[in-house]
């Protein structure tokens, strides 16, 4: 019996590997989305953000999702933060997690250590004269760390592969 495959779009975009794109609002948010946009037709793009106004934005093919904004200033946000990101590894699945920053993706690659994520953290293209507080954080713990700037490269821990802006 000849069972004919299900190609409808719907079916190819569950079947994709799906990334988690994590960044705070700003300008680790514009990064994210330079980096992920050109990967939007190999790969589901799940996008998360504590910043509430992108979760608005009009575009349907695009997944925002909205988590609470915390940073190491605000400590006791990250607990919250971290079960939200446990209830969207759960619901999600993502197979790979990539971040430009602060947060919220150093809790996610925190949390991603335990599970078989792949996780890519690429630092801050401000931070031009040491890794970011949460990039230094997570270098031990990140599958490949990036930087922006080629004098932080140690060619070992943080590579460099150009800028992308």
């Amino acid at each position: 019996m000849n069972k004919s495959r299900n190609t409808s779009p719907e079916h190819i975009k569950h079947n994709k590997n799906k990334i988690l794109a994590i960044a705070s609002p700003g300008g680790h948010w514009i990064q994210l989305n330079k980096i992920c946009k050109p990967l939007e037709d190999r790969f589901e793009i799940i996008y998360v953000t504590p910043g509430s106004q992108y979760a608005s934005e009009k575009q349907s093919s695009r997944t925002i999702l909205n988590i609470t904004d915390a940073s190491a200033d605000s400590k006791l946000k990250l607990i919250p933060l971290a079960l939200q990101l446990i209830g969207i590894f759960i619901k999600h699945r993502p197979t790979a997690i990539v971040s430009t920053g602060a947060a919220p993706g150093a809790i996610a690659f925190l949390l991603a250590k335990y599970l078989p994520i792949k996780t890519i953290w690429v630092d801050s293209i401000a931070n031009v004269s040491c890794l970011s507080r949460s990039g230094r954080m997570i270098k031990n713990h990140a599958d490949l760390v990036l930087t922006q700037w080629e004098p932080l490269s140690d060619g070992e821990q943080v590579i460099y592969k150009g800028s992308i802006l």
